[in-house]
């Protein structure tokens, strides 16, 4: 029997973003477009961060009038609580509504969630890509199939969690396009104007420590054909966007692929489109002719990885070696072409003094950058960073993941208190 199914992303978001965007969720989207026909009665996406009325009510509302049979939730550390708290609602309606929780937080922790009392309120886990496992599950649980053989699934036998294997990689170019058509919430953002998002990749072989990326993908990088992606653009302005974010992890490891993305974009006539991206400043420095071929090809905003601009930081937040010239280089080649300068700096590392802290300030002033974001170092699970700040007694707040958004203080240094941090942050950035 054909199932109605429903997709949720989590209402959570860092403090402030929203003044300039508020976009939707990717992972959603593709897996949807990836789930047979064949086992869809209807399916339905709910990005619930475009949702500023009481969640319950919304969600008791959404529940009775949708009915569905499988919910999927997907959150990051930072909302899992509240994906938690969403699956209690759901039970609380019907008990027969099956939950799966999939992205980041229960791919980094599906271990310590499936011996948790969270796990009751959970029926199943998917780690990783979820894709392919998804839609193996709804076949599985129409037809009435073992749940054994599925890779990167994890599934209730006698009331306990069994994990099983970790699948490859994906290829991505047998990945279906994403249904962007199936979304209840339509009021996504970008300085004005209506936004979506796309990838051109996935992954990244740069050995950062305080990234989690590496529990997704390994350190890999993959690419969509180009014809793939034109096809995904144009889908994606058919639903109205006016922006695309362009998510992917670093894109900027492979620089002939970005030319070609431009190339393919200017020639389709797709450059009326605002677009956004998150790069190296290494991938922009190296290059000095692709930030001019990113403004020709519509590209409206670059967000700069700067991370640092102390040798000691870089070599405690990455093992691949960076230096502050790239960085300068980078901000200039943007500015120079037009194009809107963000840059996020990561703050709050173990030797870290009030007149670091504003070292980075001043230096963002002095290369007069457009929007720098100063994000306090966060000790995401089970990622070096956090083992070595854990290791020197320098992590606040071990447990409480709610507060793992980027912004919010976690970490002590030597000689500076969380509180202090904080405040240092909150003045950085307002001013």
């Amino acid at each position: 029997m054909k199932k109605r199914i429903l997709l949720l992303s989590m209402p959570n978001y860092a403090y402030g973003f929203d003044r300039f965007g508020r976009f939707p969720t990717l992972g959603l989207i593709s897996i949807a477009g990836n789930i047979d026909e064949d086992l869809i009665d209807d399916i339905a996406i709910v990005d619930l961060v475009t949702v500023r009325t009481d969640i319950k009510k919304y969600m008791l509302n959404l529940l009775h009038k949708f009915q569905p049979d499988i919910v999927g939730l997907s959150a990051m550390s930072f909302q899992y609580q509240t994906a938690v708290e969403i699956a209690k609602i759901i039970k609380s309606e019907s008990k027969s509504i099956l939950t799966i929780f999939g992205g980041y937080h229960i791919t980094l922790a599906y271990d310590m969630t499936s011996e948790s009392q969270d796990s009751n309120y959970i029926d199943f886990m998917i780690r990783g890509e979820g894709e392919g496992a998804f839609n193996e599950l709804i076949r599985a649980i129409i037809e009435g199939k073992n749940f054994s053989k599925i890779e990167n699934l994890s599934y209730k036998k006698e009331g306990v969690f069994i994990h099983n294997s970790h699948s490859p990689n994906l290829e991505l170019n047998n990945i279906r396009l994403p249904k962007r058509d199936i979304r209840l919430t339509t009021k996504y953002y970008f300085f004005g104007k209506k936004a979506d998002v796309i990838e051109t990749s996935r992954g990244c072989t740069m050995a950062c420590n305080f990234c989690c990326m590496p529990f997704m993908y390994g350190r890999t990088f993959r690419k969509y054909s180009i014809d793939r992606i034109i096809k995904d653009i144009k889908i994606a302005k058919e639903n109205g966007a006016e922006a695309l974010f362009i998510v992917d992890d670093n894109a900027f490891l492979d620089l002939k692929h970005i030319h070609n993305v431009c190339d393919a974009i200017i020639e389709n006539n797709l450059n009326d489109i605002h677009y956004t991206i998150q790069a190296s400043v290494r991938g922009i420095a190296s290059d000095r002719k692709l930030a001019e071929k990113m403004a020709k090809a519509g590209f409206k905003l670059i967000f700069l990885g700067i991370e640092n601009i102390l040798p000691t930081n870089l070599d405690f937040l990455s093992k691949d070696k960076k230096n502050l010239a790239d960085s300068e280089i980078a901000i200039k080649l943007i500015q120079d072409n037009g194009i809107i300068t963000a840059g996020g700096f990561i703050l709050g590392n173990p030797n870290d003094t009030e007149e670091s802290l504003w070292d980075h300030f001043h230096f963002a002033r002095k290369m007069k950058l457009d929007m720098p974001v100063f994000f306090a170092v966060a000790p995401y699970i089970k990622t070096e960073v956090r083992e070595k700040l854990i290791q020197e007694n320098l992590v606040t707040n071990i447990n409480d993941y709610c507060f793992y958004d980027g912004l919010q203080v976690n970490v002590q240094t030597k000689s500076l208190s969380s509180e202090n941090i904080s405040y240092l942050l909150m003045q950085m950035n307002s001013k």
